[in-house]
């Protein structure tokens, strides 16, 4: 029994030796701290965290604040298990300086909107891409107005860094409930509900001298998957049910639990096409890869300035 305790005792100081001469594995926030003491905090460090693949690979995402100017935001790629991190001083310098210059740019763009006369939005810079987003009903005085503005502050400009332009109308409610005058970089990449909930209207555009601000009126696109549009959806489908009792033959089926069609249409005011299936037989409760095709579809088309349904009528597809 001695012997065997001896023995023991001898393996455990070998393998706390080897343990100890194992390098600690280094983690984001640590080796930040080492490289640029108290100059960055971690928002999030583990962007991919549902990517299979990235998981398996030990690949991380982080995104990294500047702590003296937090709406200054980056990407950093790392990885957990090596003695560095998986990255250096100079890459996340780079991209410090990448974002130090967007921010630059948003800040700079946000005051000449300002001083047209735009008011209650936030404004966003990724490199040759702007983000404007009012907080605003979205009525017809509004969208006219806000895109005289913004082209008006884009055509007086001696230089051009963003040209791919993205103009969204937001919940008023969600005014500075997120983020300030400048939308940080971080929102895109945490903030993707909250975005699909408030956008409620949207313009893209590339900038030119030559747009026709008419025909861009024709291009605002409502946002299907906002909390509003989900409210136009629900009474679009009990107008087509009533409609349908008085024009489907029977037996018809409308279960509410099948996928319906949305498009965006381009007109003189925004408008939306929906299409809801019906079948000649009752589905199960459970969608599944088994359904039929649908007989058909119930399609009709809201109009967002009248607020109002028309043109009911059934198609073959959607």
């Amino acid at each position: 029994m001695k012997k065997l305790t001896i023995y023991a005792l001898l393996m455990f100081s070998i393998f706390s030796c080897f343990r100890k001469k194992t390098p600690a594995q280094k983690g984001v926030e640590s080796e930040l701290e080492r490289m640029f003491p108290g100059q960055f905090q971690v928002v999030l460090s583990n962007l991919k965290m549902l990517d299979v693949m990235a998981l398996y690979k030990g690949e991380k995402q982080a995104l990294i604040g500047d702590k003296a100017d937090p709406e200054v935001q980056f990407l950093l790629d790392w990885s957990k298990g090596t003695d560095s991190a998986g990255f250096d001083s100079s890459t996340v310098m780079a991209a410090h300086e990448r974002s130090k210059a967007n921010v630059a740019q948003a800040r700079a763009l946000f005051q000449l909107l300002k001083n047209k006369g735009l008011d209650k939005f936030s404004v966003g810079v990724i490199h040759q891409a702007a983000y404007i987003q009012i907080f605003v009903e979205p009525t017809p005085a509004t969208r006219k107005q806000t895109l005289e503005i913004v082209k008006a502050v884009l055509d007086a400009r001696a230089e051009q860094p963003q040209t791919s332009i993205f103009i969204e109308l937001m919940e008023p409610m969600g005014y500075q409930t997120q983020f300030k005058d400048i939308i940080p970089f971080g929102h895109w990449k945490t903030g993707m509900g909250w975005q699909d909930d408030h956008k409620i209207m949207a313009l893209d555009f590339e900038w030119g001298k030559a747009l026709d601000l008419p025909e861009m009126m024709r291009h605002w696109e409502i946002n299907s998957l906002s909390s509003r549009c989900s409210q136009y959806q629900e009474l679009a489908r009990q107008q087509a049910i009533e409609w349908a009792k008085k024009n489907l033959p029977k037996p018809y089926f409308m279960p509410s639990n099948r996928p319906y069609g949305t498009e965006n249409l381009e007109s003189d005011e925004p408008a939306i096409r929906y299409g809801f299936p019906y079948y000649d037989q009752n589905l199960p409760e459970e969608a599944s890869h088994e359904d039929p095709e649908p007989k058909g579809y119930v399609v009709g088309i809201y109009y967002f300035d009248q607020k109002v349904f028309s043109g009911f009528r059934k198609e073959a597809e959607f």
